[in-house]
């Protein structure tokens, strides 16, 4: 397996607050149509579409929307023979957007919080012998720190989200065995601890100086901060017309990962990530339907 995903698959759910949002008060909103996301299924499925082949560990419930995921997973072309059954409800994302930037993120992840370490012994010989394993703090910390500890025995390089502020907590004080951490600057401020103050520059320096091999640290409309020991680039957002931000920063990942792979620098590959996200944004769904390699190297002039 090239790329194994270990993580958050959910239900998303998205209301588009008309005007702006006014806090502790009842907004006018338009609902989306419900769409399955989470970090981890949203890497998967992006990476299956760009023709890498991937596989998704996590856990769905046993209802009708666990069932409807899969399915749609299979179609895409993703592995789905690691995931758990477990009994209840699938897991569940509501998103409040204003023009198309998330407000208030909600999440019912009891499903995937379910899962456990014997879980991922069951799994581990397809999981070690991956190329890489991505996975995002939506598991619990000790399911991460056993993969960050087993890295040195197993073939697989090793890419980390931080997910959300209070799941970067779940980040280990060293960093050591991460290749590639992907995390925004207000994740990094909690995991740091930092002042609200603290420039993009040193909090990538300090997660990096934490042990990470590699960091992309992103800014929303600021850009990104990605780099290794070495050398920090700065690279700017794209300007385009967003309509909704979900799925945006998996995909950044997907595409980062994609180029990795292909054998790109860091660079470059974030690059590809950045213009991903940048096509992620205009759609309506948390990764884009006609996602192939040619879409992407018209956008970015890459080729494979």
């Amino acid at each position: 397996m090239q790329v194994t995903c270990i993580g958050g698959a959910c239900v998303d759910r998205s209301y588009r607050v008309q005007g702006n949002a006014v806090s502790g008060s009842s907004n006018p909103a338009i609902r989306a149509l419900p769409l399955f996301g989470g970090v981890a299924r949203n890497v998967s499925e992006n990476l299956a579409r760009l023709r890498i082949e991937s596989a998704l560990f996590t856990a769905v419930g046993d209802d009708a929307l666990g069932q409807a995921l899969l399915d749609e997973l299979r179609v895409a072309g993703v592995n789905v023979d690691l995931v758990k059954i477990v009994e209840g409800s699938s897991d569940e994302y509501a998103a409040i957007l204003e023009r198309g930037d998330l407000v208030l993120g909600a999440a019912d992840m009891r499903a995937i919080e379910s899962l456990t370490i014997g879980d991922l012994d069951l799994r581990w010989e397809t999981l070690a012998g991956s190329a890489w394993l991505f996975i995002d703090c939506n598991v619990s910390a000790g399911i991460l720190q056993t993969c960050l500890s087993r890295r040195s025995i197993a073939r697989y390089q090793l890419a980390i989200d931080a997910v959300s502020e209070p799941k970067a907590r779940r980040l280990p004080g060293q960093l050591d065995p991460i290749d590639v951490l992907f995390i925004n600057e207000g994740e990094a401020r909690s995991y740091l601890d930092a002042d609200a103050s603290a420039p993009p520059e040193e909090l990538a320096s300090a997660l990096l100086a934490r042990g990470a091999r590699s960091v992309v640290l992103t800014g929303g409309d600021r850009g990104m901060i990605c780099g290794d020991p070495t050398v920090l680039m700065h690279i700017p957002a794209a300007m385009v017309h967003r309509v909704c931000a979900t799925g945006a920063g998996d995909a950044l990942v997907a595409g980062t990962l994609w180029r990795l792979i292909a054998g790109d620098g860091l660079r470059d590959a974030a690059r590809t990530g950045a213009e991903l996200a940048a096509l992620t944004l205009q759609t309506d769904r948390s990764v884009r339907a006609d996602l192939s390699p040619a879409l992407l190297d018209r956008q970015t002039g890459v080729r494979p």
